[in-house]
């Protein structure tokens, strides 16, 4: 292998093969070209694994597994122990990236190289709001809440406190949790270059089963209000 890339991205995915091509085919398209995508097919049975095989085949910077079904958690943790890049970003397999996403995120990190950890805003395609667990029957803006794609950390972060809790839901809040409290410096970009969508049937039915716990969103967006690390 070559020298380490500046970012990994970080993807699992379940049955989703009518979907996935969308996403890779974003990270392909990025305008930052140093960049390497993991990708763990958590024990699909539906078209998959050639597809990947086939994405794999074309792009070298593209890695691939397979493995029996363990949930998000488990498969990011697995990519994270493969990772070679010194920066963490991650995809979901339902969603994409715009092309300028990682070369914004090069640019704030070398103007400001101290933040290990990066936030930012989602672009929303379908309805933004989503039901909220603390206050159960309501609903709440996404904004307000914890999702991996608003993510960017430093790989040696996400090791020191053992990357995701095994957890089947709300794993990206507790992995929030754990970072705030381990003392990560955190800055926050406006560009909302992660664009989530929740106009399909899969993504409605996730957002059920998997809400967010909005004092966690709430506490991130006053910890970076304090810090004023901002870029637009």
């Amino acid at each position: 292998m070559g020298p380490s890339p500046q970012f990994s991205i970080i993807l699992p995915t379940f049955n989703r093969a009518s979907l996935l091509e969308r996403a890779l085919a974003s990270v392909v398209a990025q305008s930052e070209l140093d960049w390497e995508l993991l990708v763990a097919d958590d024990g699909s049975t539906d078209e998959t694994e050639e597809l990947l095989d086939q994405w794999q085949a074309r792009d070298r910077r593209i890695r691939c597994w397979r493995h029996p079904n363990q949930g998000q958690a488990a498969s990011r943790n697995r990519m994270l122990e493969q990772a070679r890049g010194q920066w963490i970003a991650f995809l979901d397999s339902d969603d994409e990236l715009h092309p300028s996403h990682l070369a914004t995120r090069r640019q704030a990190i070398e103007a400001q190289p101290s933040i290990e950890l990066w936030l930012s805003p989602m672009r929303v395609v379908g309805s933004p709001l989503v039901p909220c667990m603390v206050e159960h029957g309501q609903m709440i803006h996404i904004d307000r809440c914890i999702g991996v794609g608003m993510l960017l950390v430093r790989r040696e972060a996400l090791l020191a406190i053992g990357g995701f809790p095994d957890l089947r839901y709300a794993e990206e809040s507790a992995l929030m949790q754990r970072l705030l409290a381990s003392g990560v410096r955190t800055g926050r970009l406006g560009a909302r270059t992660y664009v989530y969508h929740r106009s399909h049937g899969s993504s409605l039915t996730l957002d059920r089963e998997r809400q967010q716990a909005t004092p966690t969103g709430d506490a991130v967006q006053q910890l970076v209000a304090r810090e004023r690390h901002e870029i637009a």
